[in-house]
């Protein structure tokens, strides 16, 4: 096979990685959402479990207003779930693949 082929081979599969609904551009899409410091924090407390909104403002360590915003930001797209108990709201993580990329964040050895 010559280089030409394969380059175009090479080509084609780059092309069809980075389209709108490719896995990679997915990926990135998460990596943004997870960017921020307070979705990033979030997502580590909710990987642990279900937490209200209180329970996670505190391990957070953030401003009620700023956790309500990036949870909002988080459930719209798909990453957590929201269920009313009582007067509490608790928060759960929907997405098996974040949950995954953050167990793995976590088991590395940095």
């Amino acid at each position: 096979m010559s280089n030409i082929h394969k380059n175009q081979e090479a080509i084609k599969r780059i092309k069809d990685r980075f389209s709108k609904e490719s896995r990679c551009t997915r990926v990135q899409t998460m990596l943004d959402l997870v960017s921020n410091p307070y979705r990033f924090r979030i997502i580590c407390v909710l990987a642990e479990g279900d937490f209200a909104v209180s329970e996670i403002v505190e391990l957070v360590e953030g401003k009620p207003s700023n956790v309500s915003q990036q949870l909002k930001i988080l459930t719209l797209a798909g990453y957590l779930t929201k269920e009313r108990q009582g007067k509490q709201i608790y928060y759960h993580l929907s997405s098996k693949n974040i949950k995954e990329l953050f167990d793995f964040l976590h088991s590395q050895k940095y």
